[in-house]
């Protein structure tokens, strides 16, 4: 056995430095695929890290958390909890995040937590380095200090003295730095990147006297968490939430669970055209080593030694390339997380991520450890192909002179057969219903789809020369004849080069159906902006365009505000936009509060049925909602159903008036009158002002007095955020693109993997056909006829595939639009079909085909005939 090792593994090292440049292109394809699905993988699950360790650090030894979604608790609950059987203790936390002023490290936001520094000092998972004395007592106590994280303080230059200019909201703030937090967990502490006060302190600053966000509650040892959990839901208002920490990151896992699984999917398309790239090499290796297989037959070498002699040389190409694509993918991820984190900050939960990595953790250690086995398992499936074929070499006739290769026969109609069984499985597979919430169905018709137009490829390069064959005399020089002599041999195997047109309308296709997918979207988006967004002003927290927010400060302004800026000259009316999160059936939902009436004469939503202006006035009658089209799918609601939101007073009922198109969120919102919010809710703040100016109003002297006016009021108010109706729009078009960069990218590196594979293909035609090429030149062909071969060749195996990608990515776009999309996210979306982009699709497929057929065809021209002919 260790001999029969020892063998393979010195023939599999010959072999892979006998033809160095064909097993770089396959390595670096294998690379380039391990690349993108551990880069996307690692960096999907580092940003849920960093929300979980925010989460688990804060928590601490808590087993329980009580909140109330957006409107915060009412202290006094506090005792209620503190007096109820099994709890330990109940610890009061306030979480607002603060916009830093320009100066230091402008607009930058950095989390603050309040909690209770008298009392639980000694029992949290962080110590403050401070001075001695009752002066650093006292510094506990003080609205105006704070004490920053020992990353931070050394990043900004800061120590205890210093001062920090701030925003939170509205309130323009100056805090002073009293002391340096350092986390007693570990180096790499999530408390050595925040700010800590005391929760006293913190009510005043961010205005929440008589307020918490939430409160840690641990339970009595031993006693059942579950059992605790009931007790205290028995005695709070039903619009709180009892929760185990560690809920809040299994629902934020749930709510960006399809975007995580709709990159990592994408990211896998590299690893399937690679191991097209794999089949190719292999398939080359086994041709030209066919007597040299058929001397290991003679010698008593089994089939199966001789399949895992070639297995093992795929293994050994994947093992390299593996290790190679997961050390980039993990380098990779250190920059993709961040825009992971802030693609989700923008359209989810507020999160954060710095993007370090530790040099040597257990996870990036599982995640190269996984890319290996990634490149080792893509590339032997790869092979088993090529590695059959080898085995089954029958001795004699490979020893025997002559060629032991023949022109393969496409049998069209099997190939057709399995065409039409793929789509009419993928047909089956989109007509499916998502499972758990997720379109794996979806999935698998894309699969099916991309097999069936594959199964094509064959059929179409057999085609392809037989009708060249059959239009036209042949030309009586040598370069009329290129065309023929190069679709005459791309037939000769169609089945290794259908191999190479599949990996290339793969790439095509996942890039074309992608891209419909996206500018249909963003065409959808556009119009439903342009018919919905109509206020000319609207003024919002000054942290409002930077994602999503923690905290109430940061996140809503004063309700007051509404009828100071209605009274400035040119102001026709003020739309108070309220956006909270409450229960609806036990899921959290998004609820929007707002005139209803104003929005019907001066705005509109893009109903599904019905008149908006009508439909909004009878919701502001009724006091029913009108819900966007994700939520009434996601509840299964209709036009005149009821619904039950669950509110500070209790459950309360109202008709559904109507239902709109909606694409800010993709969890859905339903949207009440804004009276009717008040009086259940108790709640005056406002989380934007949508203004409506008069004709010709001059929108910069509005913007103006609208600052004067609110600045007289309070001298440490902090400008509010002021945008118009066109900036606005440019805003909400700059997140969309920002959410589709890293689709872009994947996009990319599979057509690149598909433009090697190309370029592999050619370097074995030409191998393959040094004693061909060699005998042409031999009667008069001239270098460049030789190398018009090469690249025609490469232009018909770039045109059937261009071809076949296009067809592949009109059909792959509309399963991704009316399918994937639609059970992933729920919106619709008009598909739009770009012409010029499938004009560009074309011209890029050709164009890739004929730069990756250069070089070879350059080499091919260059090799010395003698030594071709001496082959013969």
């Amino acid at each position: 056995m260790t001999a029969s090792f020892v063998l393979a593994r010195t023939l599999v090292r010959a072999h892979a430095f006998q033809q160095p440049f064909r097993t770089l292109l396959t390595v670096t394809g294998v690379a380039l695929g391990v690349l993108a699905s551990v880069a996307i993988t690692s960096a999907n699950v580092e940003a849920l890290r960093a929300f979980e360790r925010a989460v688990v650090t804060v928590a601490g030894s808590a087993t329980l958390e009580v909140s109330a979604h957006d409107f915060g608790l009412d202290e006094a609950v506090i005792e209620v909890i503190r007096k109820t059987s099994g709890v330990v203790k109940a610890s009061p936390l306030i979480e607002e995040a603060l916009i830093l002023s320009e100066g230091l490290h402008g607009a930058e936001s950095v989390q603050v937590y309040g909690v209770d520094l008298l009392a639980e000092l000694d029992q949290l998972g962080f110590r403050l380095e401070r001075g001695a004395g009752e002066e650093a007592f006292n510094d506990l106590l003080k609205r105006d200090s704070v004490y920053v994280g020992r990353q931070l303080s050394a990043e900004w230059g800061l120590q205890p003295g210093s001062t920090v200019e701030a925003r939170a909201g509205s309130r323009l703030l100056r805090l002073r730095v009293a002391g340096v937090v350092e986390g007693s967990d570990r180096p790499g502490s999530y408390w050595n990147r925040v700010v800590v006060m005391d929760v006293a302190a913190a009510q005043v600053v961010f205005d929440m006297v008589g307020r918490l966000d939430r409160i840690e509650i641990v339970t009595v040892p031993g006693r059942n968490v579950d059992e605790v959990a009931v007790a205290l839901r028995a005695v709070l208002p039903p619009s709180v939430v009892v929760q185990r920490p560690a809920q809040r990151t299994i629902q934020v896992e749930k709510m960006v669970g399809a975007f995580q699984l709709n990159l990592a999917v994408l990211s896998w398309v590299g690893l399937l055209i690679g191991m097209f790239l794999v089949y190719n090499t292999m398939s080359f290796s086994v041709t030209q080593r066919r007597r040299e297989i058929g001397i290991y037959r003679a010698l008593g070498m089994t089939q199966r030694r001789v399949a895992a002699l070639f297995l093992l040389e795929a293994g050994v190409l994947g093992f390299i390339g593996g290790a190679l694509g997961a050390l980039a993918g993990l380098w990779l991820a250190r920059s993709l997380v961040v825009l992971v984190s802030r693609t989700i900050s923008d359209l989810y939960v507020p999160l954060t991520s710095n993007g370090t990595f530790a040099a040597v953790d257990v996870q990036n250690v599982a995640f190269f450890v996984q890319g290996i086995l990634v490149g080792v398992v893509v590339s032997m499936a790869g092979a088993v192909a090529p590695s059959r074929d080898a085995s089954r070499t029958v001795a004699t006739k490979a020893l025997a002179p002559g060629d032991y290769e023949q022109s393969e026969t496409v049998r069209s109609g099997r190939y057709v057969r399995g065409s039409l069984f793929f789509l009419l499985v993928g047909l089956l597979c989109a007509l499916g219903p998502p499972i758990r919430g997720l379109p794996i169905l979806g999935y698998a018709a894309t699969l099916c789809l991309l097999g069936a137009f594959a199964c094509l490829s064959p059929v179409c390069i057999a085609a392809w020369r037989w009708s060249l064959r059959r239009t036209g005399q042949t030309p009586p020089a040598l370069s009329g004849n290129l065309r023929r002599m190069a679709a005459d041999h791309a037939a000769r195997h169609p089945g290794r080069n259908a191999v190479t047109v599949s990996a290339l309308l793969v790439g095509l296709s996942i890039m074309i159906g992608v891209v419909i997918m996206v500018r249909s979207f963003r065409h959808t988006v556009e119009a439903w902006v342009d018919q919905t967004v109509m206020a000319d002003l609207i003024i919002a927290p000054p942290a409002w365009l930077h994602g999503k927010q923690v905290g109430h400060a940061s996140r809503t302004l004063p309700g007051s505000w509404a009828s100071v800026i209605s009274a400035i000259e040119g102001v026709a009316a003020v739309d108070t936009y309220r956006d909270v999160q409450v229960e609806v059936n036990g899921q959290a939902v998004a609820l929007v509060s707002r005139d209803l009436r104003l929005h019907a004469e001066r705005g509109r939503y893009l109903m599904v049925d019905d008149d908006s202006a009508i439909v909004l006035r009878r919701a502001a009658e009724t006091g029913g909602v009108v819900v966007s089209e994700v939520l009434a799918n996601r509840l299964g609601l209709q036009t005149g159903e009821t619904v039950t939101i669950t509110t500070p007073v209790g459950p309360y009922t109202v008709p559904v008036e109507g239902i709109f198109y909606d694409y800010a969120t993709d969890g859905g919102k339903m949207v009440i009158e804004r009276a009717m919010y008040r009086r259940f809710w108790n709640d005056d703040r406002v989380t934007v002002l949508a203004l409506y100016l008069h004709p010709d109003t001059d929108h910069e002297r509005v913007k103006r007095r609208i600052g004067q006016a609110l600045g007289s009021r309070e001298a440490s108010m902090a400008p509010p955020l002021m945008i118009s109706n066109g900036e606005l729009r440019r805003e909400i078009l700059d997140i969309f693109d920002r959410t589709f960069v890293l689709t872009y990218v994947l996009e990319a590196i599979a057509v690149f993997v598909a433009v090697l594979g190309i370029v592999n293909t050619l370097v074995t035609a030409v191998l393959e056909r040094r004693r061909e090429l060699a005998t042409l030149q031999a009667i008069g062909a001239s270098r460049s006829q030789v190398e018009r071969l090469v690249q025609w060749e490469a232009v018909y195996l770039g045109v059937i595939g261009a071809v076949l990608g296009v067809m592949s990515g009109l059909a792959l776009a509309w399963v991704l639009i009316a399918v994937i999309n639609k059970q992933s996210f729920g919106w619709t979306i008009r598909m739009t079909i770009p012409v010029e982009v499938l004009i560009q699709a074309l011209l890029l497929a050709i164009g890739a085909a004929w730069i990756a057929g250069y070089f070879p065809a350059r080499w091919a021209a260059r090799q010395p005939v003698g030594e071709g002919l001496r082959e013969e």
